[in-house]
């Protein structure tokens, strides 16, 4: 059966670059910002097939002018026919 890993990640983004960056972060597909502040500091929620698929989709983000670090916070892989049914 297929899983979905989810995972959320705290970035370091230059605050100048941080509009920039935050367009090109949530135009990655599986990516969206969740929070973030002025200072540079963005937490990212990543959505994919594989905990390989999450690592790839933070090493394009690490690629974005102005993002200076990318680090996992917490991880979680669940059967995709469970999320499903947890989920509307």
């Amino acid at each position: 059966m297929a899983e979905l890993h989810i995972a959320s990640c705290v970035a370091r983004i230059r605050p100048e670059a941080m509009d920039a960056a935050v367009v090109q972060i949530e135009s990655t597909i599986g990516c969206e910002i969740s929070a973030r502040d002025a200072i540079g500091k963005a937490v990212i929620v990543i959505e994919g097939a594989s905990t390989g698929a999450l690592l790839d989709q933070m090493d394009e983000i690490r690629k974005i002018p102005g993002v200076l670090n990318v680090e996992m916070v917490y991880q979680h892989a669940e059967e995709e026919s469970v999320m499903k049914e947890l989920l509307p």
